[in-house]
């Protein structure tokens, strides 16, 4: 609430005030001021600390031009997407005790600004043990990956989990629920869009005869105290014809029953129809989070099966001609095989923790496009 403006010119923004309370019993409460750029953050930092979990989207409207990033209609439409994300974020199940939404919450202004300067980056790749691997091999492993992601383009299938045949059955269901919902949307949403049109369009001639009845109107003229004809004619054009500040007056009430037929149309239709199409976008977003672990898994993998014919190459190759260094290089092969194992462990544990929250919020999701649809 309480949008507040601070700066001028590029470096102008918008906080919007967070009134926080510690617990529902607390009497006392907190305020903090966010920009939208620090919803977007949380927005984030969530789908990474809770890979799988449909996060609820928040509309995002760029304003490049000063003028339109101050508007007030702009504040005003990202103040209420925020505050709707946040009463979602706060009951949202699998979102229970995520740290940045603490950090979010914080209204120690030290504590949200080190989160964010603090979040982990989540590229590259950690052992079981906690060390990060060599520069060198984190390179391997970025090209490695990027030829996982090639196969994955060219319908290559990727080594999966047992409930593969699930997930298929969970991308199925999301898109034949997105075609209908995308037919249902571009019907609707023109019928209320029309009313909104009309309104404005009412509007505006509404706003154009009355400049001209400010300009010129029968009614406001003086005739000519000397040609009793030409007042006798203005009387009688008086009589029949409305004026054009009468007509003005009747397109401004059109305007304004079209414009409260628009708002009614848009919270019973179009509203409910957005909020399904954005929980479809939030969905295939966990998917993709999903498959992204799959991708990693799969890395690990091929990682193994090139350190593998790495490590026989070697073997041969002493075994024919022994040297100290080929010696030397098996045994740095094995231990970069060793930890390949124990990170494709650790990948493949991720993963299947990542589906079954996946499944857990579909079955939640469709709870609720199910209730949305029966409405």
């Amino acid at each position: 609430t309480d949008p507040q403006q601070i700066g001028e010119g590029r470096n102008a923004h918008t906080f919007y005030r967070i009134d926080v309370r510690p617990n529902q019993y607390a009497d006392t409460i907190a305020s903090v001021r966010r920009r939208y750029s620090d919803f977007r953050w949380l927005f984030q930092r969530l789908h990474e600390e809770r890979p799988g979990a449909i996060i609820p989207i928040i509309p995002h409207t760029k304003a490049f031009q000063i003028e339109k990033r101050l508007s007030e209609e702009l504040i005003e439409e990202r103040r209420v997407s925020c505050e709707t994300f946040l009463r979602r974020v706060q009951i949202h199940p699998e979102l229970e005790g995520a740290p940045s939404i603490s950090a979010f919450f914080s209204p120690d202004a030290e504590v949200f600004e080190q989160a964010k300067k603090d979040h982990p980056e989540t590229e590259g790749f950690i052992s079981e043990d906690g060390t990060t691997s060599s520069a060198k091999e984190k390179v391997k492993h970025f090209f490695v990956k990027a030829g996982i992601k090639a196969k994955v383009a060219r319908g290559v299938d990727l080594e999966e989990t047992p409930d593969a045949a699930q997930v298929d059955e969970v991308e199925q269901y999301l898109s034949a629920l997105e075609t209908h919902v995308k037919a249902l949307a571009k019907a609707t949403l023109y019928l209320v869009d029309v009313s909104k049109e009309t309104s404005t369009n009412m509007h505006e001639l509404g706003q154009s005869l009355f400049g001209l009845h400010q300009t010129y109107d029968p009614d406001t003229t003086t005739p000519d105290d000397n040609d009793s004809s030409s007042s006798s004619n203005n009387s009688n054009a008086k009589s029949k014809n409305p004026s054009l500040k009468t007509i003005s007056n009747i397109f401004a009430s059109l305007s304004a029953i079209n414009k409260v037929k628009y708002d009614d149309n848009y919270a019973k239709v179009s509203k409910p129809i957005i909020d399904i199409q954005d929980n479809i976008k939030a969905a295939r977003l966990a998917l993709k989070r999903r498959k992204d672990h799959a991708i990693t898994y799969n890395t690990f993998l091929q990682q193994i099966k090139n350190r593998q014919a790495a490590l026989e190459k070697l073997n041969h190759k002493n075994a024919t001609s022994p040297q100290a260094t080929t010696e030397n290089q098996i045994v740095s092969t094995q231990q970069l095989l060793d930890e390949s194992n124990k990170s494709s462990k650790v990948a493949l544990a991720a993963l299947e923790k990542v589906t079954q929250r996946v499944f857990r919020e579909m079955d939640r999701f469709k709870h609720s496009v199910d209730a949305q649809l029966r409405l």
